[in-house]
């Protein structure tokens, strides 16, 4: 997993539309042609959220106003 790790890395600072919303934590957003789990602050399905890091393979959140 370390190659999707560093791939994960990239996008860290883009915003994101969830496309499913973040409930106790986890959610999904859709980057290129992949779907990733996201966790985060719950919020509903087509928030735009930033990207502040990663966790594995699992994208960290936050709302985009926030996460300046």
């Amino acid at each position: 997993m370390p190659n999707l790790t560093r791939r994960a890395q990239q996008y860290i600072g883009r915003t994101f539309n969830l496309i499913e919303p973040i409930v106790n934590g986890t959610g999904k957003i859709h980057v290129d042609d992949s779907t990733w789990r996201v966790k985060g602050p719950d919020l509903p399905a087509g928030t735009h959220v930033r990207v502040t890091g990663v966790d594995g393979v699992v994208f960290i959140v936050a709302p985009e106003e926030a996460a300046h």
